[in-house]
């Protein structure tokens, strides 16, 4: 293995493509080498000398050998021996180091932060967290602006004629990261991480004003005789005016959890309709709607900046999951129904979060680069 290593190693080298590390690697094996022999100055000489290298392993290998061939040999084994002890370090440090968390020491991986990407359906493509303060665009009568507190705001342009064709605009969010935007309506959405909504641009003036949903939003809607409505894969949220969360990620395979804060809203699935009052949550499974009061302040807690902690360990580090933007794997002993009670806030580091999880000394984690291991 390190022999087919060395090789690539000094192959990407002499074409220019080893990266800085890969670089040294080789340089430090020929500088040695050059107090042992005489000047190499073309790559033809490199790759021949190389070739005796590894040849010389091969023979040294052997039952029986000379003694007048070891000897022969013996600046060559010596460099071998200092280019495989370098390429063992170069491994070692390339490959990915696993941490537990009590001892972690690799790079901090931080919490997510504000940002997310707007898509128009013209192609048009904008880094939402990179984008200044202020006007980013107009597109079909409405402007679309960024405010000091750094929230997407769609308004209509007086001095532009209004158009009959509507635009259609996405904002996405990657894990780490959370949005608001204030939609053309004057209403006002929160986005939680590895989401997506989609509206168009005349919502301020169409007969129905539909939004569609992946992931985790949080709405606060405009009252207006016009009905506002929210739908996702599996269920439509109607609603004139009013302020409700809806749970709708794809890894929940179909299950919708929509939560009333103020006002009222009417679920509709296909197999039927609810209406849920302030305090209720409406969970659909696929189709089947069913009502139970619920914490609101645990529904919310995503948007007020802190985790409340109420439920099953592997909901709970699905969420961390997203939020920190690292893959969570489950070892098959980790107890994934164990059920947590605790605040803790999305601002910390992902070490600093999972030690205070660790604490109920039910649960440990593992960090091997950017993906996270639950075990027992």
């Amino acid at each position: 293995m390190e022999k087919k290593l060395g090789a690539k190693l000094v192959k990407r080298y002499l074409s220019g493509t080893a990266t800085p590390k890969e670089q040294r690697v080789v340089e430090e094996w020929y500088a040695f080498n050059r107090l042992e022999e005489p000047a190499i100055d073309s790559p033809e000489d490199f790759i021949r000398i190389k070739s005796e290298m590894w040849a010389a392993i091969d023979t040294q290998s052997r039952p029986q050998v000379r003694i007048f061939e070891k000897w022969k040999w013996l600046p060559y084994a010596a460099a071998i021996l200092l280019f495989v002890g370098i390429l063992g370090i170069y491994e070692w440090q390339q490959s990915p180091q696993e941490y537990e968390v009590a001892n972690y020491a690799g790079p901090e991986i931080k919490a997510g932060h504000e940002g997310a990407t707007l898509l128009l359906s013209d192609g048009t493509e904008i880094d939402l967290a990179a984008a200044n303060v202020g006007e980013i665009t107009t597109k079909q009568g409405v402007v679309i602006s960024k405010n000091a507190q750094g929230v997407l705001v769609y308004s209509a342009n007086d001095t532009e004629p209004q158009v009959n064709k509507a635009i259609s605009n996405t904002i996405v969010t990657k894990n780490g990261e959370m949005y608001q935007v204030v939609l053309p309506d004057g209403s006002k959405a929160w986005l939680n991480a590895a989401s997506s909504l989609t509206f168009n641009s005349d919502l301020a003036t169409s007969a129905t004003r539909m939004v569609k949903l992946q992931g985790e939003g949080y709405f606060e809607v405009s009252k207006n005789s016009r009905p506002f409505i929210v739908a996702t894969a599996s269920q439509h949220v109607r609603v004139l005016g009013t302020h409700f969360n809806i749970n709708a990620y794809a890894e929940s395979k179909g299950l919708v959890k929509t939560t009333l804060i103020e006002g009222k809203v009417n679920v509709v699935s296909s197999s039927g309709e609810r209406i849920i009052k302030p305090g209720e949550q409406a969970v659909n499974r696929l189709g089947q709607i069913n009502v139970h009061e619920q914490d609101t302040e645990e529904i919310l807690a995503w948007k007020n900046g802190f985790f409340k902690i109420d439920g099953n360990l592997h909901d709970i580090m699905l969420s961390i999951g997203r939020w920190y933007n690292v893959d969570v794997q489950f070892t098959a002993d980790a107890p994934k129904s164990l059920n947590l009670w605790g605040y803790i806030s999305r601002s910390n580091d992902l070490v600093t979060t999972l030690r205070q999880i660790e604490r109920t000394n039910k649960v440990k984690f593992k960090i091997k680069e950017r993906t996270l291991i639950v075990t027992n």
